[in-house]
């Protein structure tokens, strides 16, 4: 038996436009994977969340506090703070800073660091010497979290305009590498939070 070719008409039509309209959608979902990787991008810097934030005044060095905190970096990057301030009705003068143990014959006390710059030391008996050094920056590692506690790194206020009283509050603005500048909230306190 012979085969008769099948009419073209509306039926043709509709599978035309049926096929054109999957090819919309196949088209449209391959812009999808562009936004995707952009969200991918994205995720692949630094993304910081700072917590726990506190202050403490510091009975050893008149004048001076200390803030401490937890830094986390939920990205696919490292970041960096790299600068912190206060408002100067607050301290004068912010630093990053990183208690270190040293022993004594390689302390800078000894004579190797000019007398402006601001090193403080302090002796617990047989214990080596625990001296607080300036840094430039405090890496968050991507993924990870650094914390800011005491005997390592930490924000020292330095000639406070008056003592820091516990229950008040102070801002303190960090500003890292990539991320930019964040102002956090440390509420002042006699023990970590």
């Amino acid at each position: 038996e012979l085969m008769k070719p099948h009419p073209r008409g509306p039926r043709t039509a509709a599978h035309t436009l049926v096929l054109a309209a999957a090819a919309t959608l196949l088209i449209a979902s391959c812009g999808s994977d562009e936004q995707s990787d952009s969200t991918s991008a994205a995720q692949a810097g630094p993304s910081i969340e700072v917590s726990a934030i506190w202050a403490r005044t510091s009975p050893a060095v008149a004048g001076a506090a200390a803030v401490y905190m937890t830094i986390d970096n939920t990205g696919g990057a490292d970041d960096a703070l790299i600068a912190v301030r206060v408002d100067p009705s607050v301290a004068m003068a912010a630093e990053l800073h990183e208690t270190v143990a040293v022993d004594a014959s390689s302390s800078t006390m000894a004579g190797d660091m000019p007398a402006s710059a601001p090193v403080e030391t302090a002796m617990a008996g047989a214990e080596p010497m625990m001296e607080m050094r300036p840094v430039d920056r405090v890496v968050a590692p991507a993924g990870g979290s650094v914390a800011l506690a005491p005997g390592g790194y930490h924000i020292m206020l330095m000639q406070l305009v008056e003592p820091l009283t516990v229950g008040t509050t102070l801002d303190v603005t960090l500003t890292f590498e990539t991320s930019g500048e964040k102002v956090v909230t440390a509420s002042v306190r006699d023990t970590a939070p």
